[in-house]
């Protein structure tokens, strides 16, 4: 039975509960401080960080919409089918601007203290857009399904990031290839299942998100009960 109008909760309380305030107010001071870069230095060394932000908001707006989708009982429940599906194939998005501090080393015009600080600022940014998102549809698993099988979720969406990660980075593909060139990408996962010793930083870089993601998801979670427990006893 769907919950009556008058108790749920408003779209505003959903989005301030999901963390929409801070992450907005970290996006707007990257985004501040990389336009103060270009301006600068007048090149566009680091302007491939606002097109990475973009793609990182993507996973954690699924989540939002799912989210709000929650809200409204089960009378639309079809719809999340779609949106956990979309969250999973762009989640890599999120901490993927992990890996730009690749991009790290001394450029003219501006001190590589700012850059590191400016990377990190962004990967932080991009990490929490990921953590965030996740912790919709754990929480909401978690409810119907239990602890345990929310926290294999967790790591089962963790693996699949890693290996998303890898297949960013180290072998180029992007997100919309799931669209545009799914027999390719099909092929080259194939081959991953097959053969993953070949690829060298396959089985590292999966796995080092693998283990990376639930241990700050984990922090995340403890973090935020304690904070939500202050708030209520206050």
């Amino acid at each position: 039975m769907s919950p009556s109008p008058s108790r749920r909760p408003s779209v505003l309380s959903v989005l301030n509960r999901q963390g929409l305030w801070p992450v907005l107010a970290c996006s707007v001071l990257a985004m501040t401080l990389l336009g103060y870069r270009l301006d600068v230095s007048q090149r566009a060394s680091f302007a491939f960080l606002a097109w990475n932000l973009f793609l990182a908001w993507a996973p954690y707006g699924f989540a939002l919409a799912a989210r709000l989708e929650m809200t409204r009982g089960q009378g639309r429940s079809w719809l999340l089918a779609p949106l956990a599906l979309g969250w999973l194939a762009l989640f890599p998005n999120a901490p993927y601007i992990v890996t730009d501090f690749i991009h790290l080393r001394e450029r003219p015009g501006v001190p590589l203290w700012f850059d590191a600080g400016l990377l990190a600022l962004f990967a932080a940014t991009g990490w929490l857009l990921g953590l965030l998102s996740l912790e919709v549809w754990k929480q909401w698993l978690e409810a119907r399904w239990g602890r345990v099988r929310a926290w294999t979720f967790v790591g089962v969406s963790s693996l699949l990031c890693g290996y998303g990660i890898y297949l960013g980075r180290v072998e180029r593909w992007n997100s919309w290839h799931v669209l545009t060139k799914p027999g390719h990408l099909l092929s080259a996962i194939g081959a991953h299942l097959t053969e993953p010793l070949s690829f060298p930083l396959l089985p590292a870089l999966t796995l080092c998100f693998a283990v990376l993601l639930p241990l700050s998801y984990l922090a995340f979670e403890a973090l935020v009960s304690r904070l939500r427990c202050r708030r209520v006893a206050g």
